[in-house]
């Protein structure tokens, strides 16, 4: 594939990644603060039926878009590491691009129960405690996963602009610490700002790689 090619189906992705965002958190903003992760902590059997069945329509709304959102976000790292991709630093390629793939896949699988739980606290069927001490395990799992993946692929990121520069550093010293923090410090703040940081590095990345695109 050329370089060309490469960095425009990378934008593309990276850019319909960051839309996807955009779009969760305007449904949630619509609809009370309502967002998945709120499904993801741990909370009694009946309360948690209770607020779920509750969301029931929002949150449909934001599996929808956040199953096309992990299409285009795994997409975009497979266009990334092929264009970051280099003798001398593969084994961090691999590595962090198989972290990606690990967090996507968690992410489909979370999406799923949720779907599950909600179907459940519809028809009545109660909801087993251990099955959301599992979900709350899984789900900072996933989210420590991107992490790592993302603290490593900066290591490989282009740092030639003020933009390259800005995003290799706001992973390193932005996304990590206030992802860490959600779990050990809950607050609200944390999630919007883990969101904020999300969303701002795809529109980032996204647009370094236009650069790039338009020089070739």
């Amino acid at each position: 594939m050329k370089k060309k090619q490469l960095y425009r189906y990378l934008v593309i992705t990276s850019l319909g990644a960051g839309l996807a965002l955009a779009a969760m958190l305007a449904v949630s903003l619509f609809n009370a603060g309502v967002t998945a992760q709120d499904f993801e902590l741990f909370a009694p059997p009946e309360e948690y039926a209770q607020a779920i069945t509750q969301a029931e329509a929002p949150l449909r709304a934001i599996l929808t878009i956040d199953n096309i959102f992990l299409t285009l976000y795994a997409a975009a790292f497979v266009f990334l590491a092929t264009a970051v991709w280099r003798k001398r630093n593969r084994l961090l390629v691999a590595i962090g691009l198989g972290a990606v793939l690990i967090t996507t896949y968690l992410d489909l699988h979370e999406n799923h129960e949720l779907l599950t739980f909600l179907e459940m606290a519809i028809a009545g069927l109660p909801i087993d405690e251990a099955a959301l001490h599992q979900r709350m395990v899984w789900s900072q799992l996933k989210f420590h996963s991107s992490y790592f993946a993302f603290f490593l692929l900066a290591f490989v990121l282009p740092k030639d602009t003020f933009l390259e520069k800005l995003l290799r550093w706001s992973l390193w010293l932005g996304y990590l610490p206030i992802g860490i923090l959600v779990y050990t410090y809950p607050s609200s703040i944390f999630s919007l700002l883990r969101y904020l940081f999300m969303l701002s590095g795809f529109f980032i990345l996204a647009w370094n790689y236009y650069q790039r695109w338009q020089k070739e």
